[in-house]
Parts: structure tokens; C-alpha cells; sequence
């Protein structure tokens, strides 16, 4: 199901391959020309309708007057929002889908690692099964950014140019590709941000509470230490308001309890962690009282230690990977985590794209989910003799997905019954 990106133009893309080459060519023009920045001039929606980005700040009146007009349903999983994006109206309240087939397309950030992987190949599954329903026009056209913000910028452009009804956007950055939303919106893609953050309100947002987990691993690694000594951070990539959302969360609980706070940049690449934990180490032979996983940390964290000779402090996890619970077994050290693949957040942006595509509009820019916990009085319902340390794969929720699809009732208006699919995380490979 799946294509480079210089795939031809399909007849879904015909329908309007015109207008989108006007608009990308004119959007390309004045940013070009200056007449557009980067993260501000695309986004058309009025400043003062949402809320501002506040990463590492306290709510707002603002930020809690919005907190209210949240379903309370789903209110606990919006804690903390602001370190993470913008709440206000749907952008798309004017938009009405195209009767199907439809082109889906598919922007990474990055794919060079196991976890941006799985989020792929369950797209691509799920894509299978619509293109069974008859739903799906044409192969999947896909890119990677290589994290470079223009570059993206460029490619969910050119998506639309070929006539992407869907573009899922796989953990961009937080700014720098308003313009790009805004020129997909205006040529009538639906464009459905996910696992991140962004300071763009033109788009759709599919997100679970990065603050609140963080917090919730932060506060778990506190008492763990009894609150003494020094945690180092290990922190994801700059710039994406997924890790620093969560690095907020948990520097709010660590700075509240008195602890000595420092910080590795792991980029969310265990080489890259490996080879910072090391280097911390070599230059801080004092004893470092517990490590927080901002993702993909725990397992090279504990390499880096038994390389050096130092004592494994408690380290917590984050996304569930396989290798962190086969670490866990091994070394006998309690941790915690949560079940946060990206299939999982892929799962769910398939979901609301579905939803919307059936006419249904959402209530809010930003649909923020929970995420199962993984902690030591479930550990043995998550762990599987034939994870191992070299695992590339992610423990999967135990219910199949991270919330029932009736989740989403109170948050959608209107509309008719979305198609529906078989998320099939159990069914991927533990290895």
C-alpha cells in the first residue's frame, strides 16, 4: 500500500490537482518573498479564538476557562494541555469531505527508528483493510523529514499538489509548517497532526496528555528516591512539543520535590542516549539518584551504566518498548511506563480522520486521549518471554487500543457512522 513520494497523480488527485498547484505555488511565493514566516502567516484562524502555547508555564485564566468547555468525559486527559498546544474551535467547521474513495497520505518527521516504524506499517495495515471497503484511492504516498522542518514543510505540499484527501502527520515541530496546513486546508485535505503538539490552530490535532504522563512517571520516580539527590532527564527531540510537554510535566514534580535536575538530549535514538548517558557519567562521578525516560531511554540509559561500573538507579520507562520490559525483567528494577506506540497514535488519528470524513465535526482542534499504565502490579500481563533487549517492538494495550471508539462520542457532533477497522496491534511482531 505504501509509495515514495514521487508517486503520479491517482483520479482522486485530478479532482482538484488544479487548485492545489495555485495554492502551493502561491504559498511557496510569498514565503519565498518574506510575505509569509515560517509558523505565523499560514494560519488563518483568529489569534484571540485559541489558546496560547505556554509550555512550562501555569495555567491561564484563559487555559482554564478552556479546560471547562472540554467534555467532562474526557477532561482528565486535557491536564496540562497548554505545555502542548493551542485549544479552541474546530478548524474545519466550514470543510465538508469528499465523497470517497479517498487519498490518504502520510508525513513523517523522521522514520529512523523502530517506534516511527511501527506507526507506518500500521498505517499501512490500516489502509489495507479501508482499501478492502472500497474507501481508498490509490497507494499511500509517504515521506521522511529527516527532522528538517522546510523540508516537510515541501512534502506535505507536494501531497497536496498529487490530491491527498488525509494527510497524517507523524510528530512534526511545533512550529514551522502552518503554511503548509493552511495551503492543504484551503485545497480541502484534511490534515490530522499526530503523537505531538503544535503551535499551528489549522489543523486537527490527535494526541494523548503528554504533560499528565509525564508527570505521572516524575511522580512515580520521586518516591522511588524519597525525593533526595539528582535525576538526569533524558530528553527527547527539541523543538517537538510531544517530548517537551512531557519534560515539563515531570521538571514541575522534580523541581517541587527539591531534587537536582540534569539532562542528557537522547533525540529519542538509543545510540545518541548511549552515548550521552556515557558521557554524563564520565564527567559526574557523584551518584545520580534516578533517571525519567522522555522515550526510547530506559534500555540504553542501563547500558550506559553497567558500561561504566556505576549502580543502576531507578530508571522509568515511557512508550512500552519491548526491550524496557525484557530490561525490567533482567535487572529485577521496578519502573514504569505506559502502552504508547505509535500504532497506537496512529490508530487513533484513523479514528478521527474516519469521523470526520463521515461528516462528523469535532468539538475542539485538539482530541487528547489517556494512555494505559504499565507499572509493577500489571507488569507480568504486558511482558512476553520472547521480548529481549535487542526488541524493537512496543508492548500494545491489553484491551487492543488505547480507548474504545465510543470514547470519542461526546467530543464529535453530527454526521454519519464513520467506516471502521480492526486495529490489530496484537498482531504485530515481538521481536
Amino acid at each position: 500500500m505504501t509509495a515514495p513520494s514521487t508517486s503520479g497523480t491517482t483520479s482522486g488527485g485530478r479532482r482538484r490537482s488544479a487548485l492545489a498547484l495555485v495554492l502551493v505555488g502561491f504559498v511557496l511565493l510569498l514565503t519565498a518573498c518574506g510575505g509569509l514566516s515560517a509558523d505565523e502567516g499560514g494560519d488563518s484562524a483568529s489569534a484571540d479564538e485559541y489558546t496560547a502555547l505556554g509550555t512550562g508555564k501555569p495555567a491561564t485564566e484563559a487555559d482554564n476557562a478552556a479546560l471547562e468547555e472540554v467534555p467532562e468525559s474526557a477532561r482528565d486527559a486535557y491536564a496540562g494541555f497548554w505545555h502542548s498546544t493551542r485549544l479552541g474551535p474546530n478548524p474545519y467547521a466550514d470543510w465538508k469531505p469528499s465523497e470517497g474513495p479517498w487519498k490518504f497520505c502520510y508525513s513523517s518527521s523522521y522514520q529512523g527508528n523502530t517506534w516511527r516504524q511501527e506507526g507506518l506499517a500500521v498505517a499501512e495495515g490500516i489502509l489495507e483493510q479501508l482499501d478492502e471497503q472500497g474507501l481508498v484511492d490509490g497507494e499511500m504516498i509517504v515521506s521522511d523529514a529527516d527532522n528538517n522542518a522546510s523540508l516537510q514543510a515541501t512534502q506535505i505540499n507536494t501531497m497536496v499538489q498529487k490530491g491527498c484527501d488525509v494527510v497524517l502527520v507523524m510528530q512534526p515541530p511545533t512550529v514551522g509548517l502552518c503554511n503548509a496546513f493552511e495551503s492543504a486546508k484551503d485545497a480541502g485535505a484534511l490534515v490530522v497532526v499526530m503523537q505531538t503538539g503544535t503551535d499551528c490552530t489549522n489543523a486537527i490535532q490527535s494526541d494523548f496528555g503528554s504533560y499528565f504522563a509525564g508527570q505521572t512517571s516524575a511522580t512515580w520516580l520521586v518516591e522511588k528516591t524519597g525525593g533526595e539527590g539528582t535525576v538526569v532527564m533524558c530528553d527527547g527531540i527539541p523543538g517537538v512539543a510531544a517530548a517537551e510537554a512531557r519534560q515539563a510535566g515531570a521538571t514541575q514534580v522534580f523541581e517541587e520535590a527539591g531534587l537536582t535536575v540534569e539532562h542528557i538530549t537522547g533525540e529519542w535514538t538509543p545510540s545518541t542516549i548511549k552515548s550521552q548517558m556515557l558521557q554524563y557519567l564520565t564527567t559526574h562521578p557523584d551518584d545520580v539518584a534516578g533517571v525519567w525516560d522522555g522515550g526510547v531511554c530506559a534500555v540504553p540509559v542501563t547500558e550506559a551504566f553497567e558500561q561504566a561500573g556505576r549502580d543502576l538507579p531507578y530508571v522509568t520507562g515511557f512508550e512500552g518498548a519491548c526491550a524496557w520490559l525484557a530490561n525490567w525483567k533482567k535487572t529485577g528494577k521496578e519502573s514504569i511506563g505506559f502502552t504508547q506506540g505509535a500504532g497506537q497514535g496512529v490508530v487513533e488519528a484513523f479514528k478521527v480522520s474516519l469521523r470526520m470524513l463521515a461528516g462528523q465535526q469535532p468539538k475542539l482542534n485538539t482530541l487528547l486521549y489517556p494512555l494505559p499504565e504499565i507499572n509493577a502490579s500489571n507488569f507480568e500481563e504486558f511482558y512476553k518471554p520472547e521480548m529481549t533487549l535487542s526488541s524493537g517492538c512496543n508492548a500494545q494495550p491489553l484491551d487492543g487500543e488505547s480507548v474504545p471508539s465510543s470514547y470519542y462520542d461526546d467530543l464529535f457532533t453530527g454526521g454519519d457512522e464513520p467506516a471502521t477497522f480492526e486495529s490489530r496491534l496484537d498482531q504485530l511482531p515481538v521481536k
